[in-house]
């Protein structure tokens, strides 16, 4: 099978997470995707976050209609920091046959000199998103022909045309604005339920 994995903090997941994810199965015919929400990211761990068993049960919610989409708690079982490398050594070995692609951001892929074993990650099959369109000079572009000198398993997915950020969602809920439509209705109602972000 070919596994995509996709990490992330989603304080709160939002209906970006969900294009991305959609999109990537499409484009690039995965059979599923793991959705791994971390307790605690070594590069966010300063930053204040919502208890981890909300982020998992709105993750949870958030996906429950859909069979390519799986949740797991690898990530998010301890407090305890999980690297990106550490990840993918786990699946990686419960499951031999299958094919693993990382799922990261632009941001994410500018900024990875920065992470834990970043050449073992590098190395690896890596499936990089960009919210808007980009073109031939862009630093992403060069980042990523940089990467594939060493690495032809690099793939972009871009034009999502998606602006919609985690840290939107918490902002618009803290000045009481409508969060419809950017937010699964079920992950709307947990975070009425916990009064969450305001």
């Amino acid at each position: 099978m070919k596994i995509g994995l996709y990490g992330g903090t989603f304080d709160p997941i939002h209906i970006g997470h969900l294009i991305v994810m959609e999109n990537t199965l499409n484009y690039m015919k995965l059979d599923k995707i793991i959705v791994l929400p971390s307790a605690n990211p070594p590069h966010k761990q300063n930053k204040k976050k919502t208890e981890t068993s909300i982020r998992v049960n709105m993750v949870k919610e958030a996906i429950k209609d859909n069979d390519r989409l799986e949740l797991s708690t690898f990530e998010s079982d301890d407090e305890k920091v999980v690297y990106t490398h550490q990840t993918l050594n786990y699946f990686k070995e419960k499951y031999p046959n299958d094919e693993f692609y990382y799922i990261m951001g632009e941001d994410s892929l500018m900024s990875i000199d920065t992470w834990s074993n970043y050449q073992k990650i590098l190395n690896d099959r890596i499936i990089v998103f960009a919210r808007t369109s980009i073109n031939e000079d862009s630093p992403l572009i060069k980042k990523i022909n940089e990467v594939k000198k060493d690495n032809e398993k690099i793939y972009l997915i871009d034009n999502l045309n998606v602006n919609i950020s985690s840290t939107l969602i918490r902002s618009l809920v803290k000045e009481k604005k409508s969060i419809k439509y950017l937010v699964p209705d079920p992950v709307i109602k947990i975070i009425e339920e916990y009064k969450l972000y305001v």
